[in-house]
């Protein structure tokens, strides 16, 4: 009965067919979703518990443990705390500690950590931004962590100190965009970078106020502004580095205050140059300048200086530049014992060509200005003027301009080689104006007063010959002063044409006489050939001396006549074509010393370029006569015709022979007697014979 109830109450069942692969799927798609439903509950039922456990005493034991199991590294906090209204969601681990196996523990004030929940499924620990504040590095490998493992939008690290052998920073501030760690102790990152540092300390030099921001790429380093204090002096620049081609452009660098002296570390500067040699890095400079800056060595100095630097390229010689430019300004610049004033200049640098566009300086109590071009083997000047120059002439540069002495000082040893390496010097225009030059040196001291030159056109050096080639010349003076010999209102004049070298006038005044003179040269010819005329009417008999060797302390006058002639571009050529004749004749002769004084003298060797001011007497003391001078001159070989002197007892004779081709065969004579002395000197193969006798002894005996 109730079965039968049962089965009244059911509809009649169906014979169910048999499910097909669709109805399978469904089935299975169903309760797949329902087993994720259930998952997904589960971890927001973890996630859920986990937020409320981070706002407890079990935070830090929670982030302890999570980390435990998920990372080989022995991380642990003291605490945390965590924020949900932040977007995205904060997280602070309060004195986090971390162990490396095998490196020293690192610890840190906090990390702050900013979740992005669309990275909560990706690979690695990710994060919008982590921030890590009060960290001390003593070994960089003790920070390096496992590759792949952490991924961050931007890493900043504040309150840094880095104490490593070759970098210190201390109280450092860092920020990384797109940093993810790698075998690199410092991970890598891409995008933009910012580094400052209260106190940086790098190949043994300290920069203080660093600052570096900047973007980092595949392709290279951009800094959009560099900054640092160092030397007394801050710099700023902006730069780019390219390191497929290893090529470091520098847009922008400045230094102010910069400092160089004795104490400045040129050592590790041409110790990271040197490096830099040996590596493929190239440097461009596009502008570089240093503003009131000052600089110290033993041979130069420079002071209140600004410098500008355009398009420089590093390596590479000066002559190899393609567009720099050099200008400096300064308040004052040393260059050895010669001191400048307000220089200032200007340089254009190309391939084998610097453009010197202008310099000017106050020197020597007057002042310069020039424009030059420069190769390396050539000097243009395009002007040249001198106004009001004083200048006393050191001896050491007197003797080595005489061919006395060799180079002494770096400066003289610097334009002795430029000279040598010289082979073509021109002056366009010159201009000197004046001026006064003096010299010391004993063997020819000289005063040249009120000085006036004016050149155009001048080639002064062609093919490594000096020389006036090409060009206009003329020279004159108010006073000049040769070895006590002084000359008023000199002149001279000289022109070239193709190397035709000619002496249109030269005119010396010398004391109460004259001396006139013209030649000319053959530059153009072989051998140089060249001839030279003289004539002198009135001239003071002491110059005499200068020309002899010898001294003879004249009062009166003297005429003389001479021409010569020769090849005058090489010395062997001048040794072998000398010819020519002087005569001169005198009038009027005293002695300005006693005969014995002079006998005396003679016997003791002095020179006339011993001489000093009041050693003769300027008024007469006894009259003489001397017959006249005759010098000849034959293909080298010089003659000297009995020159004789007559006192009132004084005797002498001189007479000799020089060969310009053989010097060991020159001979020069003299014999001399005051009534009881007898002296006869000979000169001879550089050395020298005196021989003295009295007759007046003999008769007292």
């Amino acid at each position: 009965m109730q079965f039968s109830q049962e089965f009244h109450h059911r509809p009649i069942a169906r014979q169910r067919p048999k499910r097909g692969w669709a109805a399978d799927m469904e089935f299975g798609m169903r309760f797949i979703a329902k087993i994720l439903a259930s998952l997904i509950i589960l971890l927001l039922m973890t996630v859920s518990i986990a937020i409320i456990l981070l706002h407890t005493r079990h935070s830090a034991f929670l982030v302890n443990t999570l980390i435990h199991h998920l990372s080989d590294t022995n991380f642990r906090v003291t605490d945390v705390q965590y924020s949900l209204q932040d977007n995205p969601r904060h997280l602070r681990l309060i004195q986090p500690r971390w162990q490396q196996q095998g490196h020293s523990e690192q610890t840190a004030e906090r990390i702050d950590l900013w979740l992005s929940p669309k990275t909560l499924f990706s690979k690695g620990w990710h994060f919008d931004s982590l921030l890590i504040q009060g960290l001390t590095v003593d070994n960089l490998p003790d920070l390096q962590l496992e590759s792949g493992t952490i991924n961050t939008q931007r890493l900043a690290l504040t309150n840094l100190n880095l104490n490593l052998p070759e970098l210190r920073l201390e109280n450092a501030r860092l920020q990384l965009d797109n940093w993810r760690n790698s075998q690199s102790p410092w991970g890598d990152f891409s995008g933009d970078f910012q580094l400052t540092a209260d106190q940086m300390l790098w190949q043994q030099q300290t920069l203080d106020k660093l600052l570096l921001d900047g973007e980092h790429s595949p392709k290279g380093w951009t800094f959009y502004g560099l900054s640092f204090h160092w030397q007394n002096a801050d710099f700023n620049g902006q730069a780019e580095f390219d390191t497929d081609t290893h090529h470091l452009i520098v847009h922008q660098l400045t230094a102010s205050g910069l400092q160089v002296d004795e104490h400045f570390p040129l050592e590790p500067l041409m110790s990271l140059a040197t490096e830099a040699r040996q590596t493929a890095l190239s440097v461009e400079i596009r502008r570089l300048d240093i503003l009131d800056g000052s600089l110290e060595h033993n041979h130069y100095s420079i002071n209140h200086a600004s410098l500008a630097l355009e398009n420089w390229q590093w390596p590479g010689e000066v002559w190899q530049q393609k567009d720099a430019r050099l200008s400096l300004g300064a308040e004052t610049l040393r260059w050895h014992d010669l001191l400048l004033e307000n220089p200032l200049t200007e340089l254009h640098l190309t391939p084998g060509q610097i453009s010197l566009k202008g310099f000017s300086a106050r020197l020597l109590e007057g002042y310069l200005r020039t424009e030059a071009t420069l190769t390396p083997d050539a000097l243009l000047l395009h002007q040249l003027e001198l106004k009001g120059i004083r200048w006393i002439m050191p001896e050491a540069i007197q003797a080595w301009l005489m061919g006395h002495a060799e180079p002494q000082n770096p400066l003289q040893q610097q334009v002795d080689t430029w000279w040598h390496q010289l082979n073509e010097l021109t002056v366009d225009q010159l201009s000197v104006g004046y001026s006064q030059i003096t010299g010391t040196y004993a063997p020819l001291p000289f005063q040249f007063s009120d000085i006036n030159l004016e050149g155009t056109g001048m080639v002064l050096l062609h093919e490594g010959q000096p020389g006036l080639w090409q060009g206009e010349f003329a020279a004159g003076a108010g006073f000049t002063n040769i070895r006590q010999i002084t000359i008023r209102d000199p002149l001279l004049t000289m022109s070239s044409q193709a190397g035709h070298w000619q002496l249109t006038r030269l005119t010396l005044p010398i004391e109460a006489g004259l001396l006139e003179g013209k030649g000319e040269i053959q530059l153009g010819e072989a051998g140089w050939p060249w001839q030279l005329k003289l004539s002198g009417d009135s001239l003071p008999p002491q110059m005499l001396s200068q020309w002899l060797g010898l001294p003879l302390p004249l009062h009166g006058a003297m005429d003389i006549q001479t021409q010569a002639s020769g090849l005058g571009q090489f010395q062997r050529g001048l040794a072998y074509s000398l010819h020519g004749q002087l005569e001169a004749k005198f009038r009027q002769l005293s002695l300005t010393q006693q005969e014995s004084t002079l006998m005396a003298r003679w016997q003791a060797g002095d020179k006339p370029a011993g001489f000093q001011p009041g050693t003769d007497n300027t008024e007469p003391l006894m009259p003489v006569t001397l017959s006249p001078l005759m010098i000849q001159a034959d293909r080298g070989r010089i003659s000297l015709q009995p020159l004789a002197l007559q006192g009132p007892q004084l005797h002498a004779e001189l007479q000799g022979a020089w060969d310009l081709a053989a010097p060991a065969d020159s001979a020069v004579e003299l014999q001399a007697s005051d009534g009881c002395q007898q002296l006869t000197k000979r000169w001879h193969s550089h050395q020298q014979e005196t021989r003295v006798s009295s007759s007046c002894e003999r008769k007292s005996i």
